[in-house]
């Protein structure tokens, strides 16, 4: 049996409710390295709990148990997405603050549009999809200016370290969009957390050494809310939003990101903000918006068996759709 297209209302809500759970992870997450917490070593904790809390979950849902092939795409994807978006957010929050890096993770729908347009999806990339990369990538240059503020070269490396993650999240979107069609069940997202956690402990050796994990509220506090939230609820939400709308559509999220981030963190965490911060998040915002479909698109359907791949259309292109 398949899904109906989920309505704009639909998408939209998802939308907003995964750009609050996510927009609270950056400051939560400065929090805990913040208070002492290794970066490595907090995200491979992150990753093991939210494994554990999935796990019993697709036991006790309705979902068959995959192949070990399936599993092992599934673990891929999610040393990619998972993995991949949070050691740098976490490395790199060591020394920049929650706003900075959910500025900087917003690019991921431009990448998702990049990486789309070299893989082939079938569509070209239009005058309003490279205006709209060209200010992305203006608004990250105008951050790491604001941030660095004339200080030594050194200082960009959490804004190169939020770029990786960004990277990560805008083609591992494309890869999940690609790699599972049909969405990510339970079991799926399960073992994308174990895949997450494979990849933090692989380099847990080189990077942490120490280990060091305060017992601290702060400490615990943050690596339950992303744990449990930010992974577990946020995730599926987001893999949701992948089938349902498209790779490009889903990372969108992150238009909501830095202003929650930025919000909270000044308000509660008490962090700085830079005015020429704005700046950037303007561009960005403004890139996004280059992205937005013009217009409703026409629902089209595949023919029976030459169907595109779901969750791999361009901006403008409708998310796929099922009988």
């Amino acid at each position: 049996m398949t899904d109906a297209p989920a309505s704009g209302f639909s998408v939209l809500g998802r939308l907003l409710l995964l750009g609050v759970i996510w927009g609270v992870t950056f400051p939560v997450a400065h929090l805990g390295v913040a208070a002492g917490a290794d970066p490595v070593l907090l995200v491979a904790l992150v990753l093991l709990l939210a494994s554990a809390a999935m796990f019993p979950v697709a036991a006790l849902s309705r979902t068959a148990r995959p192949r070990a092939r399936d599993a092992l795409a599934s673990a891929g994807v999610g040393a990619l997405l998972i993995g991949g978006i949070n050691l740098p957010l976490y490395w790199g929050l060591e020394s920049a603050t929650g706003g900075t890096a959910a500025i900087v993770y917003a690019t991921a729908p431009l990448i998702s549009v990049a990486v789309l347009a070299l893989v082939g999806s079938g569509a070209a990339v239009s005058r309003r999809q490279l205006a709209a990369l060209a200010i992305g990538l203006g608004g990250v240059v105008v951050l790491a200016y604001a941030t660095v503020g004339g200080a030594a070269l050194a200082g960009v490396g959490p804004i190169v370290a939020f770029g990786i993650g960004a990277t990560c999240q805008g083609t591992g979107a494309v890869a999940a969009g690609r790699l599972r069609p049909a969405g990510e069940d339970t079991w799926g997202l399960a073992f994308e957390f174990v895949g997450g956690a494979v990849a933090a402990a692989a380099v847990l050796p080189v990077l942490a050494p120490g280990l060091a994990f305060p017992l601290t509220p702060a400490t615990v506090g943050s690596l339950l809310y992303v744990a449990l939230l930010t992974m577990v609820a946020g995730y599926s939400l987001f893999f949701d939003l992948i089938h349902r709308a498209g790779p490009v559509r889903a990372n969108q999220v992150t238009f909501l990101n830095p202003v929650v981030a930025i919000a909270v963190g000044v308000v509660v965490f008490a962090e700085r903000f830079v005015p020429l911060e704005a700046v950037a998040l303007a561009l960005i915002v403004l890139a996004l918006a280059l992205l937005q479909p013009r217009r409703q698109p026409r629902a089209e359907v595949a023919p029976a068996g030459r169907g595109s791949a779901p969750g791999v259309a361009l901006p403008g292109v409708g998310p796929d759709q099922r009988g």
